[in-house]
């Protein structure tokens, strides 16, 4: 016996499987692109963290440290350690925004619709 297969189901399956992955690849894209721009703002925000930490040290050694010791407020070994606290603050501060930044480089979307592909296993990110 001959088994006949409606020719409409074929192509319209065939057209499902070609949007299905053309939205796929549209997503990965985008993400892609978010991606990218995460670690470009992760290496300008590393970047300017070290060029605060550098300047700041000599701005807070010029500025800071003369003031406290001409004025007879603290010592030497005193003013030179509020300038190196308050230096590695500002750097602090903008590691922590690298990593905020980071999360965008795990592709969230892309991994939610995977798993619903792969049947809804509900894991962590």
């Amino acid at each position: 016996m001959h088994s006949v297969t409606p020719r409409g189901s074929i192509s319209s399956l065939i057209a499902s499987v070609r949007e299905l992955g053309e939205r796929f690849l549209t997503l990965m894209t985008l993400e892609g692109r978010q991606a990218g721009l995460s670690l470009a703002w992760m290496l300008t925000l590393a970047l300017a963290a070290a060029m605060l930490a550098i300047t700041g040290w000599l701005a807070l050694i010029a500025c800071v440290v003369l003031a406290l010791v001409q004025n007879d407020i603290v010592g030497w070994g005193w003013a030179l350690s509020i300038a190196a606290l308050l230096s590695f603050a500002g750097a602090g501060g903008l590691v922590f925004m690298v990593i905020q930044q980071s999360r965008y480089l795990l592709f969230p979307a892309t991994r939610r619709q995977l798993r619903r592909i792969r049947g809804g296993e509900d894991q962590h990110e």
